[in-house]
């Protein structure tokens, strides 16, 4: 299913993560364009949904491999003039994402068990020494 219509509440919802309030209130943010998709698929980022622009005429042809990786996704389609309205670049290469902007609860330090600060390249580590304390 092709979404066609600007008034599409995803659409809507794609539309307020320009703005930093809303990114941070639903704790996503958009990244657009083959190579920053690539680096998010690279990087194990949470990507929430893609969009592609189904009808987009771009130079920059989708690579096959990317399109093997962007099919285990959430994919929703639109059409050119909704893709347009979606995006503030100028020459849109018809492919963006709803990525996960915090870390789920998983990846975050349990300030309760030990830890460990590395620092290198310190010329007198003793300086840093006396500014520790434990909070414990």
């Amino acid at each position: 299913m092709v979404i066609t219509s600007k008034d599409n509440e995803f659409v809507k919802h794609v539309k307020k993560l320009k703005e930093k309030k809303y990114r941070e209130e639903y704790g996503e943010f958009l990244v657009e364009g083959i190579k920053m998709i690539q680096e998010a698929i690279t990087e194990n980022a949470i990507i929430k949904q893609i969009v592609i622009c189904d009808d987009c005429k771009t130079e920059n042809v989708i690579p096959s491999d990317l399109m093997y990786e962007i099919a285990k996704y959430d994919c929703v389609y639109v059409n050119e003039k909704v893709f347009n309205a979606m995006t503030d670049v100028t020459n849109p290469q018809g492919i963006l994402a709803i990525i996960e902007k915090y870390p789920s609860r998983e990846n975050q330090i349990d300030y309760k068990e030990d830890f460990f600060l590395v620092l290198d390249n310190i010329q007198d580590p003793r300086k840093y020494g006396d500014n520790i304390k434990d909070s414990r």
